[in-house]
């Protein structure tokens, strides 16, 4: 790559105007770096005439007052022509897909109750089935096992949800609250469950004897206790808290269980909860009553070895169901819903802050405030220093955050508070990855790239549900541009969104007193403005070094499989400092060794002893920096050497 050779995140251009950015002249003296460079005597091949509309351009740029070092030692953005060429091919692939919705709507479905089709269409607004619902609901009514593949956000809650409501409130006499409990629901995350729960409420308006429950954690147990003695017809929760209550809770009995449904399991199992949900049903099956019949359904987007693993625990003689748009002619294929736009941008480390803040304004400048954006994380560090970063810069726009070291009550309120506004940006970690459906989501962004297509696919689900429009954006560097390669592989095609074209939404903010004429001119303010801030504000510049740590230590521990495209040795830490807004050179971040006595350094910001040691180094004081919010606690056991 064509970088800088120092590596430490310093360039030796920029600003040169003092008026203009009186930070970087005054107090860095940054001007003042062109003594210690090694670029002397002519040695740059630029000013040996090799490119002489380089040194051209930058004629024109002292003359505007600017000289900025964003724009340049960066490495090349370019796409193979392979992949290019693959992606037309693709395109006609997918013409042949299944649609999300069919042909019949709930009226058609003669076994269901006419209140149950008059509450879908009133209170919900819906009619018309979607694949998944009308190929489920059949089965699950005959009484048979169902696992259900279907890619997200087709619709598979109601798939289940409606069927079970139908054979519960037939029973007669009437259910009530002290029969017992009659249907478990297992979900991977809180926020799932919530939306879940908040689901069969609207649901169950026809039905006030029958009484939906949550147990998910974040708690108090005794609170959850005793709405169980008051007795619960419908219990949804979380692994963890609900194997918790069947150990430990004698209110709660699975004696009269009639349901047991098991959705986003691969997610589940991604989550190491496949020992709680084996657990879960080793409970159910030892204390169930077996001359009462039940009837179970696992729905899941992907069929990995470990659902079909848990499939053969839990279901009996199941009903295979393959709801997916893609249909079944390509296992490698991975269901992505026709309706949504996928697009993604190649932009050098250095640039990616400037680029993911044009992305953001793209909406305003059409015009459309009331549009929602979810933004995805590779940490929680990321996730609490971006948030307040852009929020102390960009006050156009309106920022909340999700991750799983929130409390539960910070994490049920940020939930509440995103699903009701009209517009704004969410912050999070893959916490949101899985099952939420979240109203107007009209826009996903991946600031950092999920691991493998499987991940892409669920980040991207959060958007374009049920037949809703929406587009998604991936952010790659140049060094991870074969990432699109892997999407190709699975039949998943995006369209390159220009850099270039990101950058000149930046024109639409106000710069007061400054000259900006263009995009590039625009992004070296807007790039000052966060390194301003950061600078200024000590508590930003804290959550901006653990940040930059945090995300480090998350890429350096990609695993083997995926070194390929995501490859640490070939990112440039200093340019990537730089998008962390941080001026301080990675070594000075992460106190890599010992600075050496060098005239460069000597103007740097010291680093408080708080935010010192190495950077691979696990911090006692502070877990959640190296470990993943799914993680249980628990100490990992020593091997023994032989």
């Amino acid at each position: 790559m064509n970088c800088d050779e120092f590596g430490d995140g310093l360039e030796n251009d920029c600003v040169i105007n003092r008026e203009k950015d009186p930070v970087n002249s005054k107090i860095f003296g940054v001007n003042r770096r062109s003594n210690f460079s090694r670029k002397e005597k002519g040695n740059d091949a630029r000013l040996n005439g090799k490119n002489s509309n380089y040194q051209k351009k930058n004629n024109n740029d002292r003359k505007n007052g600017y000289m900025t070092s964003m724009f340049r030692n960066n490495p090349e953005v370019q796409l193979p022509v392979a992949i290019l060429n693959k992606q037309v091919d693709i395109q006609a692939s997918n013409k042949n897909r299944n649609s999300l919705f069919s042909t019949s709507t709930y009226k058609d479905l003669t076994d269901l109750h006419a209140h149950m089709v008059a509450n879908l269409e009133q209170t919900l607004g819906v009619t018309k089935l979607t694949t998944v619902q009308s190929q489920t609901i059949p089965v699950l009514q005959s009484g048979k096992d169902a696992m259900v593949q279907s890619e997200t956000g087709s619709g598979k809650t109601f798939a289940y949800a409606v069927p079970l409501i139908e054979s519960l409130h037939k029973i007669r006499p009437k259910l009530s609250r002290t029969d017992g409990l009659r249907a478990l629901i297992i979900l991977p995350t809180r926020e799932l469950a919530l939306q879940t729960y908040e689901n069969f409420i609207k649901l169950l308006k026809p039905y006030t004897w029958l009484v939906p429950g949550m147990f998910t954690g974040g708690e108090k147990r005794k609170s959850e206790k005793a709405r169980m003695r008051k007795g619960i017809t419908i219990l949804i929760g979380t692994p963890g808290r609900l194997l918790d209550h069947a150990q430990n809770t004698k209110s709660i009995s699975f004696k009269s269980l009639q349901w047991l449904i098991i959705d986003e399991a691969d997610r589940m199992l991604d989550l190491g909860y496949e020992k709680d949900i084996t657990s879960i049903l080793s409970v159910v099956d030892e204390h169930r009553d077996e001359s009462v019949p039940r009837q179970t359904a696992l729905l899941s987007a992907t069929l990995s070895e470990g659902v079909q693993r848990l499939a053969g625990l839990s279901l009996k003689d199941p009903v295979y169901i393959d709801a997916s748009s893609i249909g079944s002619t390509d296992s490698e294929c991975m269901a992505i819903p026709d309706s949504l736009l996928q697009y993604y941008v190649l932009a050098p480390p250095k640039l990616r802050l400037v680029t993911l803040s044009g992305v953001l304004l793209q909406k305003l400048q059409k015009g459309q405030i009331s549009s929602k954006t979810l933004v995805f994380m590779a940490t929680q560090d990321m996730v609490d220093f971006y948030t307040e970063l852009l929020t102390t810069v960009l006050t156009c726009l309106t920022m909340f955050k999700l991750h799983g070291n929130m409390t539960q009550v910070e994490r049920m309120e940020v939930f509440k508070s995103f699903k009701a506004a009209n517009h704004g940006v969410l912050f999070c970690t893959d916490v949101a990855s899985r099952g939420l459906d979240l109203p107007l989501v009209d826009r996903i962004i991946q600031y950092n790239a999920p691991i493998t297509p499987t991940d892409y696919v669920h980040r991207v689900g959060r958007t374009a549900r049920v037949g809703q429009k929406g587009e998604a954006t991936l952010f790659l560097t140049p060094h991870e541009a074969m990432f699109i390669a892997k999407l190709q592989d699975h039949s998943i095609v995006a369209s390159e969104l220009k850099m270039d074209k990101c950058l000149t939404s930046i024109l639409t903010m106000e710069f007061e007193g400054e000259h900006v004429k263009t995009a590039e001119m625009a992004a070296n303010v807007l790039q000052s403005r966060f390194e301003t801030a950061v600078l200024e504000q000590d508590r930003l510049h804290e959550l901006g070094c653990n940040a930059f740590k945090s995300w480090v230590r998350s890429y350096a521990s990609y695993p083997k499989s995926s070194r390929e495209v995501f490859n640490f040795k070939d990112c440039h830490l200093g340019h990537y400092a730089k998008s962390f807004a941080i001026r301080d050179a990675p070594r000075i971040i992460g106190g890599i060794g010992k600075p050496k006595k060098d005239p460069r350094m000597k103007n740097q910001r010291k680093i408080p002893k708080a935010d010192s040691g190495a950077l691979f180094k696990k911090r006692k004081s502070d877990k959640a920096i190296s470990a993943s919010e799914f993680d249980s606690g628990m100490k990992a056991k020593k091997r023994k050497m032989n």
